[in-house]
Formats: structure tokens, sequence, C-alpha cells
């Protein structure tokens, strides 16, 4: 009988724990922190002298160290800023012999003001005889803190690579070894880099392998982009236009399992403990994004290739080359091949000869035969939207996807930060480029060469086809509404999140200063001139031309 009851007793004292360990959170308030009184404070400030360097770095959120800006002691701890209420869990030192006593119960405070507004709260990391001032912050978007020997202008380095999400706290921080090279062509020349990251990890046997991760909503992978975003005044041309296309053209139905483009979340960027500002993390567009048949995969293989640059030699040069290689004229080839040829190029040689075909009788009857027709008019169309004079002579990848016996050119248009007004031109020093609003941009036509050639020939009914798919974007994607609602959304994430004054903050020379209420009036008055151009006046439209 005493075994029993004493059985009974630890079972009700268990339950007891259990329940202490979970209700204790909601009397303690949302955030567990250790307030100093005024007084407590004075007398630490008055019997510890403040360190002259820091000495503390290791500030946890429910046991997951955050990232922080060495120079300043700031840390940041990323938040849902679409919800009201403080997320729970415990701030306290991870580090060994360091106390921490915060000025104020900051929760006390409007959570979402406190995230827009940047508000910096102060505390105090106690170690000894010294103490050190800090601050913590809070952020609406997800954090990617690179740790490495190297600095942020080296091509190629070596390091690791942690990320925390805002949008939950299940899971929410992680890590990898990180392989990383600077990527872009005229993004390179500035002095905030954009990135291309490999994730690795190391398995049971000691080997250095993939490491895969699902990262922020985004697809699962081991390869990812970092857009700098450097000379775009809105930073939301690039993703405003990557998501429309989503709803233009990069789903095929033929292809259920490939994606014709990008998709990406905005996060805030640390490099070696210093504040990076505001990125897009990116998916590239590789085999994966692709779903494109490899070497060696039992069917016929497929092949994408990126243009970079403007063709720089004519295509009947390209057609008569001493050797093939990875690139040729402005074209890279995507993919691992173990050897390279002509054959690999020949998809996009076939495409090129089309393009430029002096018979006008021998476009049309090809057209169809080695490309995807509705596809074409349909990155037309959305050049036109969007005003993507960038991407009329490269940023585009020309995917040779299997179509029955033979293949066919998709189209995936990319890297569209030079959209909607703005335009490229020399920076004074001959190595920065210029970016700008060219308003004169919002009154012309983006001409793309093939898309120009399909709809002037007519080819299979073609100006039909644009005139009946504007009608039905405007009703949709691109209905004034829908825009609006948009870039409001863009706006909200990169602003409300408290990112974009930090950034403006970190890089005052970059783009910076748009007038949203601006962009949304141009953006409007772009699709009420192609209303009017496709409504009856065609013809009228291809006579003008942007050079």
């Amino acid at each position: 009988m005493k075994r029993r009851k004493a059985l009974f007793l630890n079972l009700i004292l268990a339950a007891f724990c259990l329940a202490a360990l979970f209700l204790w959170p909601l009397f303690m308030g949302p955030i567990a922190i250790h307030e100093g009184t005024k007084e407590e404070i004075a007398q630490l400030l008055a019997t510890h002298r403040e360190a002259e360097e820091p000495f503390f770095t290791d500030l946890a959120f429910s046991g997951e160290k955050l990232p922080y800006d060495e120079e300043s002691s700031v840390f940041y701890l990323p938040l849902d800023m679409e919800t009201e209420g403080w997320e729970r869990g415990e701030l306290a030192s991870a580090a060994p012999g360091v106390s921490l006593v915060f000025e104020e119960d900051f929760t006390a405070s409007d959570k979402q003001e406190a995230i827009r507004t940047g508000a910096r709260f102060r505390f105090y990391a106690v170690q000894g005889e010294e103490y050190q001032e800090c601050w913590l912050t809070a952020t609406g978007l997800p954090v990617v803190s690179i740790e490495t020997e190297a600095s942020p202008d080296m091509e190629v380095f070596g390091g690791s690579v942690y990320f925390w999400d805002s949008g939950t706290k299940a899971g929410w921080a992680s890590s990898s070894i990180l392989e990383a090279n600077i990527r872009g062509n005229t993004s390179r020349t500035y002095e905030k880099k954009g990135y291309k990251l490999n994730l690795k990890k190391q398995n049971k046997k000691g080997e250095i392998v993939e490491d895969k991760k699902p990262l922020f909503g985004l697809r699962s992978d081991d390869e990812w982009l970092l857009n700098a975003m450097y000379s775009d005044s809105s930073k939301i041309r690039d993703k405003l236009s990557a998501d429309i296309w989503s709803q233009i053209g990069a789903v095929q139905e033929e292809f259920p399992e490939a994606y014709f483009g990008t998709r990406m979340v905005y996060v805030e960027v640390f490099f070696n403990h210093e504040y990076w500002g505001l990125y897009a993390l990116m998916e590239p567009v590789d085999s994966k994004q692709l779903d494109r048949i490899g070497e060696g995969e039992g069917a016929k293989e497929e092949y994408s290739y990126k243009s970079v640059t403007p063709q720089d030699v004519p295509t009947e040069g390209l057609l008569t080359q001493e050797a093939y290689g990875e690139s040729l004229a402005g074209y890279e080839l995507k993919g691992s091949h173990s050897a390279i040829g002509r054959n690999l190029w020949e998809p996009l040689l076939s495409y090129l000869e089309l393009r430029d075909l002096a018979d006008d009788g021998e476009f049309a009857e090809k057209a169809a035969e080695l490309t995807d027709q509705e596809g074409a008019l349909d990155v037309w169309l959305y050049l036109q939207a969007v005003l993507g004079i960038d991407n009329r002579g490269k940023n585009m990848y020309y995917v040779a996807k299997n179509r029955g016996n033979s293949q066919k050119i998709y189209f995936a248009p990319w890297d569209m930060d030079i959209t909607w007004g703005d335009a490229l031109s020399a920076g004074t020093d001959g190595k920065v480029w210029d970016v700008g609003m060219n308003t004169a941009l919002y009154s012309e036509r983006i001409n793309w060469s093939f898309g120009d050639r399909l709809i002037e020939l007519d080819v299979d009914g073609s100006r039909s086809y644009v005139q009946g798919r504007w009608k039905e974007l405007r009703q949709g994607v691109l209905s004034d509404e829908s825009l609006c609602g948009a870039v409001e959304g863009l706006v909200h994430q990169i602003q409300d999140s408290g990112a974009l004054a930090r950034d403006r903050a970190r890089w005052p020379d970059s783009g910076q200063g748009q007038d949203y209420e601006l962009f949304t009036r141009m953006a409007l008055y772009r699709m009420k001139i192609l209303d009017y151009y496709f409504d009856g006046n065609l013809e009228e439209y291809m006579g003008l031309g942007y050079q």
C-alpha cells in the first residue's frame, strides 16, 4: 500500500512539474528577461566599469544564438511582423559567466511598431567588474549571416552560413558549411556585392556533401543566390517582376515539374558580424528548377543556355566556330556535361538561325516547330508590361525541352532589376553603371526581336493572340487592383520590417528614396498606354521602338 501511495504521489508531482514547465511562460510574459529596476541599473553603472573592448556576442533566444552587428553591439531578433503578439521564449546569455540586465520590458510596447521603426532596446551584459552596453532590435524578415576569413569583395571564399526564420520559432535556426562566390555582371561593379551560396555539411563518414535546405518557404536545395538590389532605388522591381512572371509564363502545363523563372524572398544579411543590408534570397534557374533531363538519364538530354551579355558575333559566325566550349558569344551553356561540343549548342544555334532567317515565309513555317511560340509571345507581352529593356539582348534563359521526337526552345526571363522605367548608362568613372528613371520609356515599345517578328508577320495569328492575351492579363495579374496590391505588399515587407531604413543607412550611396506613390502611378499609366495599343492599334505600336 505504501509503495502504491508513493507511486501515486510521484505521478502527481511529475504532472505538476510538466504543467509548470508549459504554463509558466503564460504567467511570466511573452519573452522572459531579467528587467532591472532603475536603482539596480544605477548601482550597476556606479560599481562597474564599461569594458574597453566588447566581450559579449552570445545573446540567445530560446537557446538559439542571434545575429549581431559587432561594432554597434546590436543584436537582431527575427519575428513575425504580421502578428500583434510577441513570440514566447527567453532571452538569455549563452556565454558562461555573463549575466544580462534589460533596461525595460520591451514587450509592453507595440510589437509591430517596434519592428517597423527599428526600435532599439538597451540591455547590459555583465561579466565580473565590467559591463557592456548592448541593444536588441526586432526585424520582420529572415536573416542570413555569413562568417568567413575572406573579405566581402573576394571572388571565391569559404566559411559558414547561418539562417534564422522570422515566421516560425519551430526549427527556425540552422547553419551550413559554405562555399560562395560573387555573382552578377554589371552588379559586381557595385560595393554591395551579390553572392552565390553553396551549402555543405559533414556526413557520418566525415565527408563534405551537399546540404539541401528548404529556406523560408522556397524550394529545398543546396544552391542559393543573394541578390544585392544595390542600384534599384525601389528594392521591389526584381521581385515584383518575378512574381508577375510566375503568373504569366513561369509554369508550363506540359512540364508540371518545371518552373521557368525564379522565386525569391527578402532577407537581411550580415557579413562577418557586420550588418550588410537588405537582400533577396533567390532560387537559381538551374537544371532542378527547369526539370531538365541531364546527360545519361535515360532520355534525350535537354539543355539550357543563359544570355549574359548581348550577342557579340553574327549568327552566321556562330555556326562555323572552330571549337564550342561552355560559353559562346554572350551565351553560357548551363549544367554538367562530360564533354562539350557543337552538338550541345545545336538547339540554341537552331533558334538563333531561325530568328535571323532572311526568308519571312521560312521563318513563319519553322517558328512553331522550333520554339514555344505562345511562350515567346507571353515573354514579349511581359517585357512590354514591365518595361524590360535589359532583357532584350541578355538576361534570358533559352531552354531546350523535349516535345515528342524533337526539341523546342522555351524562354525564362531573368534579372529584372532594370524594369519599370529604370534605365542603365555608363557611370562617370568608367567602372560603375548608373541607373535612373527614364520616363520616355513608358510610351515606347520594348523591341525584343523574336517576339517582334512573330507579331509583324502575324505568324499563326500572333496579333490576335497578344491582343486577347493582354485583355486576359488585364483582368488578372496586370489589373490595376492586382498591381496596386502587389506593390503595396512588397513595400509593406521591406518598410514595415524595418529593413529598408537599415539598408539606406548602411549603403547611403546606393539607389535610394523611391517614391512608391509615383511608382504605382507610372505602372498604371503604362497599363493604360498598352490598353490603347492592344485595343485595335497594334500596327501603330509596332511602329514604335526603344533604341
